[in-house]
């Protein structure tokens, strides 16, 4: 009898919870370039030339950079939960290349589950140099400083200025 009250306890608390968050609604973000509709199906290969494409679809997300006649016209939709990661739910790049006499040479739409995911290098880039110790780094200033009472004499021309 104590068991089932627990439970029927336990279940009151957690009942509001849940409703809580099931009603939660996503946020929904629109990033990147965005082409009014059917603009993008207007591109044909070989007839329009780089000034027709931007009057067309706009200026490029991103340039290829080994190659200025690769154009990436990018876009993604993100969805997001209260307080959780966002989520990519929806992506889509255009390529447009360009031919050497600067017209359209292919079009290729790629989606999301064409994308891959990049694994960052953690590799850490050594520098020239002595490592020193803690108590290298402690102990390596003593006696570089001159006492206060003390003067050396200075290396070089003097400064004293002095006219002609």
């Amino acid at each position: 009898m104590r068991r089932i009250a627990t439970l029927a306890f336990t279940s009151a608390l957690l009942a509001p919870a849940v409703a809580g968050l099931t009603g939660c609604d996503g946020h929904f973000n629109q990033r990147g370039f965005a082409a009014t509709p059917g603009s993008v199906e207007k591109l044909e290969a070989g007839t329009q030339s780089r000034e027709d494409v931007v009057r067309l679809i706009g200026s490029p997300s991103a340039v290829a950079t080994f190659n200025p006649n690769v154009w990436y016209y990018i876009s993604e939709t993100q969805e997001s939960y209260a307080f959780l990661k966002p989520e990519i739910t929806q992506q889509k790049v255009v390529q447009v290349t360009f031919n050497e006499s600067g017209r359209v040479a292919s079009i290729k739409n790629y989606d999301l589950k064409d994308a891959e995911n990049i694994a960052m290098v953690q590799r850490i880039t050594p520098t020239s140099g002595k490592e020193l110790t803690v108590l290298e780094q402690i102990l390596g200033n003593v006696g570089k400083f001159n006492p206060a009472g003390k003067k050396e004499a200075t290396v070089g021309a003097p400064t004293g200025g002095g006219g002609i």
